[in-house]
């Protein structure tokens, strides 16, 4: 019998239930803290409060808003289109909603608020500590009702009615600040007082704050230590001491002047394709070709950030890869040491999650989304070692997933089970089509069942052909899945189709579960009178009709569900086309000029050490969404999210490492310095 301990933050599976889960490994620990008789929370590991005894909201108002002059800024002709704040220990969210109220007064573009969290509150603190503040509910309930799940790694958060996005990094400030990227117009530098917490206030933390600033960067602190006023100084910043708040006589504020400070290394401490590109001025119009999910969650965070998107698919919306009637919401973990593909997919799911409940709304009785869990079944015994491992070494949130035996997930499941697995309570399954249409419903978006026949770079932005007419944008996104070699035929993109049989069968032939079953096929709840079950595993197979033998090889794995076959009525069903990359993870980014990236990093092919000190070739305003593979309703959303950022010159909302495994040019540098391609080498 296998046992589960669950504790807030983290899980464990033992032999013996008596046995204590503290010494099991964990990758994030949540808050440990008291609260006051006066309802303030006080962190035990700091033996600090949160914020002021005095009044935290006043608090923040003064140290973080006045001493950045944010609601002067947020409101002047020359504010920045995407405002960027970073700063160092979320806490409560206290300066956040803050922030946020000021900003729905006063601003004019948008705002993204980056901050860092080591030690983050379970979503039961949050909102008892923020219930403190009753001017700021609807604000609170709003940030509630998105806050993530206590996983490490980088969370993008969004409310687009307001213009506000929140990306939340759960982590030490000393790992999180070398991920980031610029640009940064105010910097709140919070967390525990400097005397309480001297790890977070480094020499490190200082040189980071210097990387990510540039001239009219502004900063505040509720300190006036000596050390930070003297470190802030070396980073360049010119600093003045003022008064602070309440028992506080001083904090210091400052202004970003390198001339003040040793030279600034600005992106030169970035390879060149970790850098963005260069921005497209002026544009205003962008067409992406595909309307499956990448290209539907594309137009859409083009759309929320103001941009008018011509949406383009000759088959219409959803009607490809996109078009099955229900796709699991989960996501598949590596059990090894494949970090960023685990950092990657955590953060996706959080997106994704984000994505669907704005978009489709509630899942209570929603008829096109379910969030009833999904169980991967340790169907194998090679599965069930790669579950085992994948618990020992990540030690996830119960809040991400949790090990079952097989009576427990006959229990969730509500069918006879023979075996256990992991079950993701969060998750659930999609109707991908409604998705899509959801998404591609904004007014910055138009729709057009047009066949792309040609595209062309033009001195002033993108040509795009059709049957029909010819359509003229700034920038041009490219979501087509595998057809994306056809359309750019120079570029270098070792993609592939993998056919996958859907089959449906008649809803009472067999029974249905009551969350989401995964092993060698996947298999949700009963929907529109049938229950769905796939899909194959067909590569080199272009075949887009049913096959009988498909229907048979489907059926047969109901076995892994201990379910009998021999019941089963297949009524129907569909065949679509995986587009699956060599490493499994999607392609989302700029586009190279694959010649030109030959030609300027020949050189490493020598001496994959010497990265030359030039630019990548972009080609201005193309950009790329594909290779989703069957996580497109995981992954689809938080690409869209970051091709959007960099597009608009604004923050990432995932890690410098995570956007480097997602570019585009990762197999063509790979390739070339592994010289299996040349510069006269053609795709």
């Amino acid at each position: 019998m296998v046992f589960i301990q669950a504790r807030q933050n983290s899980i464990s599976v033992t032999s013996d239930p008596s046995n204590s889960s503290d010494n099991q490994p964990s990758s994030l620990r949540n808050a440990d803290l008291h609260w006051r008789d006066d309802g303030q929370p006080v962190a035990n590991q700091f033996d600090d409060t949160y914020f002021s005894v005095d009044d935290g909201l006043n608090e923040t108002r003064h140290v973080f808003l006045r001493h950045n002059d944010l609601p002067q800024r947020f409101a002047a002709p020359d504010c920045p289109k995407n405002f960027r704040i970073i700063e160092t220990g979320f806490g409560t969210g206290l300066n956040f909603l803050a922030t946020w109220q000021a900003f729905a007064e006063h601003g004019q573009g948008y705002l993204h608020f980056t901050s860092v969290e080591k030690f983050p509150l379970t979503k039961q603190q949050l909102t008892r500590a923020l219930a403190l503040w009753p001017e700021l509910a609807p604000l609170t309930e709003r940030l509630l009702q998105q806050y993530p799940m206590l996983e490490p790694g980088a969370h993008h958060l969004h409310w687009p009615e307001h213009n506000v996005r929140l990306t939340l990094i759960f982590d030490d400030v000393a790992e999180a600040l070398p991920q980031l990227q610029g640009p940064v117009h105010a910097w709140y530098l919070d967390g525990f007082a400097p005397a309480k917490n001297p790890q977070m206030w480094s020499n490190e933390l200082f040189q980071h704050i210097r990387w990510l600033s540039h001239p009219g960067t502004t900063l505040a602190t509720f300190t006036a230590a000596g050390f930070v006023k003297r470190a802030l100084r070396g980073a360049g910043f010119r600093v003045k001491k003022v008064a602070g708040f309440g028992r506080k006589r001083d904090m210091l504020c400052a202004q970003f002047d390198y001339s003040c400070g040793p030279e600034r290394p600005l992106l030169s401490r970035l390879k060149p394709w970790q850098r963005p590109p260069n921005a497209v001025p002026n544009s205003q119009h962008i067409v992406v070709v595909g309307a499956g999910l990448a290209g539907c969650s594309s137009a859409r965070a083009l759309a929320e950030r103001g941009y008018r998107v011509t949406l383009i698919d000759g088959a219409g919306i959803a009607q490809a890869a996109s078009g099955n009637p229900q796709g699991g919401l989960y996501i598949k973990l590596a059990a090894g040491d494949n970090a960023v593909h685990s950092d990657f997919y955590r953060s996706a799911f959080v997106a994704a999650l984000s994505s669907v409940k704005r978009v489709l709304g509630s899942a209570d009785n929603n008829p096109h989304w379910r969030q009833c869990g999904v169980l991967q079944l340790a169907y194998s015994e090679q599965e069930d070692k790669r579950q085992r491992s994948f618990i020992q070494r990540q030690c996830p949130s119960a809040e991400l997933l949790y090990p079952v035996d097989a009576q427990q997930a006959s229990a969730l499941a509500g069918i006879a089970l023979t075996t256990g697995g992991l079950f993701f309570p969060a998750a659930g399954w999609v109707n991908p089509v409604a998705y899509c249409h959801a998404l591609a419903q904004h007014s910055n978006i138009v729709f057009q069942q047009r066949t792309v026949t040609a595209l062309s770079h033009q001195p002033h932005g993108w040509r795009v052909s059709t049957e029909e007419s010819e359509i003229e944008c700034d920038q041009l996104v490219i979501a087509t899945a595998h057809d994306a070699k056809s359309l750019l035929p120079d570029a270098y993109l070792p993609v592939k189709a993998i056919r996958g049989q859907l089959s449906y069968l008649e809803a009472g032939s067999v029974p249905s579960p009551s969350t989401v079953l995964c092993a060698r096929s996947y298999m949700p709840p009963a929907y529109d009178g049938k229950v769905c079950l796939g899909a194959s595993y067909n590569l080199n197979d272009n075949d887009p009709k049913l096959r009988e033998q498909d229907h048979q090889s489907n059926v047969s794995h109901l076995q892994d569900f201990a379910i009998d076959a021999s019941t089963a009525r297949v009524s129907g069903g569909r065949v679509g086309f995986r587009c699956s990359t060599p490493d499994y993870l999607p392609m989302a980014g700029p586009v190279v000029d694959t010649q030109a990236f030959l030609q300027r990093f020949a050189p490493m092919v020598k001496n994959a050490k010497h990265v030359p000190t030039t630019d990548m070739p972009y080609l201005k305003g193309l950009w790329l969404n594909i290779g989703h593979g069957s996580r497109g309703l995981a992954s689809a959303a938080l690409c869209a999210e970051l091709l959007a950022a960099q597009l608009d010159s604004d923050g990432l909302p995932t890690t410098n490492t995570v956007a480097e495994a997602l570019s585009p040019s990762r197999f063509l540098l790979r390739d070339m310095v592994r010289r299996k391609i040349s510069a006269d080498a053609k795709e």
